[in-house]
C-alpha cells in the first residue's frame, strides 16, 4: 500500500484559473480575495528530520530529575506530529500529507518561516513546491520573513539578507504557478516585521514618524535590490504594543506603506477598532491575527476555554472584513499552536477551522452534508497536583462539545448529567471537567446517529504539566483513513489503559518503557514492586511516589533547606524536597493596602520564570491586573532569587501596596518543627511586614515590622504540625508605600520531633 496514494492531476488549464484566486492576482478587482496562510515552520517537518529525531529522544531527555528546565517541566513538546508511530516518512511522503492536510483544513497555502531550520527549511520548501505540482490542487507557498532567523550582520539591518532570501525563492520558484501572489506581485509575509532594522540605538529611539519612515526606507530598498515590486504583509504585533495614541498613528503609516499589515499574537491590539481602521484608511488589506492557543513551556501561555479564543477570532476576522490571513500556525510543535493535526489535538481544530474558513470566505455559515461531533478538553480536572515532572503554571479548563450538524438533534454527554438540543450548523456547549471518560452521542427522533468516546481520560493524577486542549472527533477515522489508508490509527492517550491493568499508559511508559511509543505501554505489571519498599507500582501510582525510587522516612533533624532550591538552579511552584515531596509553594493576595487578610486563603502564583531582569533568577510573579477585575493601582509583586556581590543567594520578597506575597512551607509529616530565617535587608523608604502564620488561624505565629535598611533574625518556637498544613510566610508592604522589599536568607523549616 502506498502511503500516500496520488490523487488524478487536474487539466492545467482549470488548475491556472484556481491559482488565479489564491495566488491573489486581484489586479482590477474591488474586493481582494479572501485568502488563508498558514506559517510553516521548516525546522518541523512532520514525520523525518529534527521532528522525528526529538520524538525518538524523548525518552531519554524528558527526566523529572533533569537539571534542564524543560525536561523537568515534562518536555517541550506535548502534542506530537499525528502519524504512526516509529514510521519515518520520506521528504516527499511528508509535503503531499501537509499540503492535503491543509487543503482539507480550508488553507490555501503555506507561508515557510524563513528560516527557522536554516537550510533543512529551504529543503523543505523545495519539497512544498514539487509536493504542490504533483498534488495539481491550487496551493500557493511563499515565505514569512523572520528577523531572528537571518544573519546579523554589521549594517545593523536585515536589508541584504532580507534581500538574499527573496531572490533565493524567486530564483528557483519564481515560475512556478505556486508561487503566492497578491495583486500580481510577490507575496512576502513578515514576522516582527519592524525588526528589519535591529541597531540597538535605533530600536532605543521613540515611536515617531521618523523612525517608521525608516522602516519602510529599509522595505523599499529590498523591493529595489530584488528588482521587482512585491507585496508585503507587515507584521504589526510589536507597534501593537504602544499605547493607543502612537499604536493608531503607526497603524495610519503601515496602512499606507504595505500591502497588508496584521500580526501573530495580536496581544489584544486586535481588539481596538480605531487602530484596524486606520491601518485599512491607508489603503492595506487588514489580517486579523488568527490562532487557538499559544503553549510554549520556555515563555508565555495564551489559552482560553475550549475553542473561545479559535472562534472569537475568526468572528474578528468577518466582523472586520479581514481578506488576507496568515494561520499561526501550521505546524510550531514547540509553541503547540499546531493547526496540523497532532497527538492531543487529532483532527478536531483542522476540522473546525475548514468550517469557520468557509463561513468567512462565503460570507454565510455553510451547509455541510455529514454531522460531527468534538470533543475538547483538558487532560486533568481543574487544581490536580502533577508528579513525578514539576509545574510552572496552571490555567483551568473546560469540556466542549462542538457540534456541526446537519440538521437539529439532541446531544447526551455520559457522566456530566447533560442532555442538550443542538441547532444545525456550528454549536458549542462547555461544561466543568469530571474524571474519567468523556464521550457524546448524538440522536434524532429517539434514534442514535453518531456517538464518539475520546481515547485520552481524564484524570486527578497528572504526570505533568499541560495547559493546551486534548481533541477527539466523530470524524477521526475517516480522516486518519484519507491520510494513511488501511494503517492502524494511533489513538494516542497518556491517561488511558491500553492492557486494562490499572495502570495509566504514561506510567508504563515513563518508568518502564519509551515514552511516548505506546507500544511500551503495557512494560510493567501492577503487583510489581521493582524499588524493593514494600508497595506495589499500582500503589506507587495511586500515592503518587517514584515506582523505582525506595521510599525513605523523615528522621528528626530534617532540614527543608530553601537554598536547596538555589543550589539546584530551578524553581518551580510548587518546589521539592529531597524526598520528592512538595513542599514549598509561592502565593499572593490582592487587597486594599494595609487591610489583606493574613488568613490562609491565598491563590498560587499564575506563572514561574528561570530569569527575569527586573526581578530575579528562578522568579514567581504575581499578575498585573487583579482577576476579578477590581482596579487595584499597585499590584504584581514577586518571589525571586538573587546571588549577593559575595556570592550568596538571597530570596527576594518584593510585595505591593496591594499584593502581598507569600512563601508557603507543607508539611509532608505529623510532628513538630521549627522555622528561621535572616532578613539581610528591607530595601524602600518604610517598613516591611513579614508574618509566620499556620493555615487559616486568626492569630500569627510570629509577626515583625522591620524597617527599611534594618536587618533582621526570625526564630519561631516549636509548631505542632500535621500532614498537608501549611506553614505561610507573609511580606506585606506599609499601607502608606509601595516601595519596600525584603532579601531572605537561610529560611529553614527543621522537624524537630516525629509524632508516633
Amino acid at each position: 500500500m502506498k502511503l500516500f496514494p496520488l490523487r488524478p492531476r487536474i487539466f492545467p488549464f482549470v488548475l491556472a484559473l484556481a491559482l488565479a484566486a489564491i495566488s491573489c492576482s486581484s489586479v482590477g478587482a474591488e474586493e481582494p480575495p479572501k485568502t488563508i496562510f498558514a506559517h510553516y515552520m521548516g525546522c518541523y517537518p512532520t514525520g523525518y528530520g529534527p521532528t522525528e529525531t526529538h520524538w525518538q529522544n524523548q525518552a531519554t531527555e524528558m527526566k523529572h530529575d533533569s537539571a534542564n528546565f524543560l525536561a523537568a517541566n515534562g518536555g517541550r513538546i506535548v502534542n506530537w506530529p499525528l502519524v504512526p508511530q516509529n514510521r519515518r516518512l520520506t521528504p516527499a511522503q511528508d509535503a503531499e500529507l501537509e499540503i492535503r492536510r491543509a487543503i482539507r483544513g480550508g488553507i490555501d497555502g503555506f507561508a515557510v518561516d524563513a528560516w527557522a531550520g536554516r537550510d533543512q527549511a529551504k529543503a523543505v520548501l523545495d519539497e512544498l513546491f514539487a509536493a504542490a505540482e504533483r498534488i495539481g490542487k491550487p496551493f500557493a507557498l511563499t515565505v514569512c520573513l523572520d528577523p531572528a532567523c537571518h544573519e546579523k550582520r554589521d549594517t545593523g539591518n536585515h536589508i541584504d539578507t532580507y534581500t538574499e532570501t527573496i531572490r533565493w525563492l524567486l530564483e528557483r520558484h519564481g515560475q512556478s504557478p505556486h508561487l503566492a501572489r497578491r495583486d500580481g506581485k510577490p507575496l512576502i509575509f513578515g514576522y516582527g516585521s519592524n525588526g528589519i532594522i535591529f541597531d540597538p540605538a535605533f530600536r532605543a529611539l521613540p515611536e515617531t514618524p521618523e523612525k517608521w519612515a525608516r522602516v519602510a526606507e529599509a522595505y523599499h530598498q529590498v523591493e529595489k535590490n530584488v528588482g521587482q515590486p512585491l507585496f508585503f504583509h507587515f507584521c504589526f504585533d510589536n507597534l501593537g504594543s504602544k499605547p493607543p495614541e502612537i499604536r493608531q498613528q503607526a497603524a495610519a503609516w503601515a496602512g499606507k506603506e504595505f500591502g497588508a499589515v496584521g500580526g501573530f499574537l495580536g496581544n489584544g491590539w486586535d481588539d481596538d477598532e480605531a487602530t484596524i481602521a486606520a491601518i485599512k484608511s491607508g489603503g492595506a488589506e487588514w489580517s486579523q491575527p488568527l490562532f487557538f492557543q499559544y503553549n510554549n513551556k520556555a515563555g508565555s501561555l495564551i489559552v482560553e476555554p475550549g475553542t473561545d479564543k479559535l472562534r472569537k477570532a475568526w468572528k474578528k476576522a468577518r466582523d472586520t472584513d479581514a481578506t488576507l490571513l496568515q494561520f499561526v500556525t501550521w505546524n510550531d510543535y514547540g509553541e503547540d499552536t499546531v493547526l496540523a493535526p497532532g497527538y492531543s489535538t487529532n483532527y478536531t481544530i483542522l476540522s473546525l477551522n475548514r468550517y469557520l474558513s468557509d463561513w468567512w470566505k462565503q460570507g454565510r455559515e455553510p451547509q455541510v452534508d455529514k454531522d460531527q461531533l468534538h470533543l475538547i478538553f483538558r487532560r486533568s480536572i481543574n487544581g490536580a497536583e502533577a508528579f513525578p515532572f514539576h509545574t510552572r503554571r496552571r490555567v483551568d479548563g473546560v469540556l466542549e462539545i462542538a457540534s456541526i450538524l446537519t440538521s437539529p438533534g439532541r446531544i447526551t454527554v455520559p457522566g456530566y448529567n447533560l442532555t442538550y438540543e443542538a441547532p444545525a450548523g456550528l454549536s458549542v456547549r462547555q461544561v466543568p471537567l469530571q474524571t474519567g471518560e468523556v464521550s457524546a452521542t448524538l440522536s434524532r427522533d429517539g434514534q442514535d446517529v453518531l456517538s464518539v468516546t475520546a481515547p485520552e481520560k481524564v484524570t486527578d493524577h497528572p504526570f505533568r504539566e499541560d495547559n493546551s486542549m486534548v481533541c477527539f472527533s466523530s470524524n477521526f477515522l475517516d480522516e486518519w483513513r484519507t491520510d494513511f489508508g488501511d494503517t492502524p490509527p494511533l489513538l494516542y492517550s497518556e491517561y488511558g489503559d491500553i492492557d486494562g491493568d490499572g495502570l495509566p499508559n504514561w506510567f508504563e511508559m515513563y518508568y518502564f518503557g519509551k515514552f511516548p511509543d505506546l507500544s511500551t505501554a503495557t512494560a510493567a505489571q501492577p503487583g510489581d514492586d521493582p524499588d524493593g519498599d514494600g508497595r506495589t507500582n499500582l500503589e506507587e501510582w495511586q500515592d503518587r511516589t517514584n515506582p523505582l525510587t525506595a521510599e525513605r522516612p523523615y528522621e528528626p533533624g530534617y532540614v527543608w533547606d530553601m537554598s536547596s532550591i538555589t543550589e539546584n538552579s530551578l524553581s518551580f511552584n510548587p518546589d521539592r524536597d529531597s524526598h520528592e515531596r512538595d513542599v514549598w509553594f509561592y502565593f499572593y493576595k490582592h487587597g486594599d493596602a494595609g487591610k489583606i487578610a493574613h488568613d490562609g486563603h491565598y491563590t498560587r502564583m499564575p506563572s514561574s520564570w528561570q530569569d527575569v531582569p527586573y526581578a530575579g533568577k528562578m522568579a514567581h510573579l504575581s499578575p498585573p491586573q487583579d482577576p476579578e477585575g477590581i482596579p487595584y493601582k499597585y499590584l504584581h509583586g514577586w518571589i525571586a532569587h538573587r546571588q549577593a556581590s559575595d556570592g550568596r543567594w538571597q530570596m527576594i520578597m518584593r510585595p505591593r501596596a496591594n499584593a502581598a506575597v507569600i512563601v508557603g512551607w507543607k508539611s509532608p509529616v505529623d510532628g513538630k518543627v521549627s522555622v528561621s530565617l535572616d532578613v539581610a535587608e528591607v530595601n524602600g523608604a518604610d517598613p516591611l511586614i513579614l508574618e509566620l502564620s499556620r493555615n487559616e488561624e486568626s492569630a500569627p505565629l510570629h509577626t515583625e515590622s522591620i524597617p527599611a535598611g534594618s536587618t533582621a533574625q526570625i526564630a519561631s518556637g516549636t509548631i505542632e504540625v500535621k500532614k498537608g498544613d501549611f506553614l505561610y510566610l507573609v511580606a506585606d508592604a506599609n499601607p502608606r508605600s509601595d516601595s519596600p522589599f525584603a532579601m531572605v536568607e537561610n529560611l529553614r523549616v527543621k522537624l524537630e520531633t516525629l509524632n508516633d
